[in-house]
């Protein structure tokens, strides 16, 4: 790929990124399907799903933006362009995405998830949650946590639960 294409398909600042209403119009026209390689419509199909039952099947021959298709590929290319401007196609970012992945799976962050959420939710269920040394219970209804104390108080009397 020449630089220039792989600027115009990657840079941030690049017109592709500007030209929304353009570049659908330029897409929908029927010469932009048929100037490409066989070869390379059938690829761009078979990023598509499947067809489903009762469904024609995938023809090369036919602009995928003139079938029921047509919404979801637009709605890629918006997420494309909105991709494309925030800089998420520049290789540096890329690869920065795959190593964070990578990490996740690998379990990097799961006790920073585990901090987060018990921090936002509470401990999970079968676990004391104190905070302050009282103890506290998630309302069902809501979600907010309430103080609880014993059945009884220090007296013998029934304590009662403060909200």
């Amino acid at each position: 790929m020449a630089a220039q294409q792989k600027r115009m398909l990657k840079a941030p600042t690049s017109k592709l990124g500007k030209i929304d209403i353009v570049l659908k119009a330029l897409l929908r026209q029927d010469d932009s399907w048929t100037l490409l390689p066989q070869e390379t419509r059938e690829n761009l199909y078979s990023l598509l799903p499947e067809p489903q039952d009762g469904d024609p099947p995938h023809d090369p021959d036919v602009h995928p933006l003139k079938t029921h298709y047509k919404p979801h590929i637009e709605e890629e290319l918006r997420r494309w362009q909105e991709d494309l401007k925030d800089g998420r196609e520049v290789k540096k970012w890329r690869e920065e995405a795959m190593k964070a992945g990578k990490d996740r799976a690998e379990g990097k962050y799961d006790e920073w998830k585990e901090m987060q959420r018990e921090e936002y939710w509470g401990k999970p269920d079968g676990q004391e949650n104190v905070e302050g040394g009282v103890k506290n219970e998630r309302n069902e209804k809501n979600g907010e946590a309430t103080e609880v104390g014993d059945s009884q108080d220090e007296d013998g009397g029934e304590a009662v639960g403060v909200e």
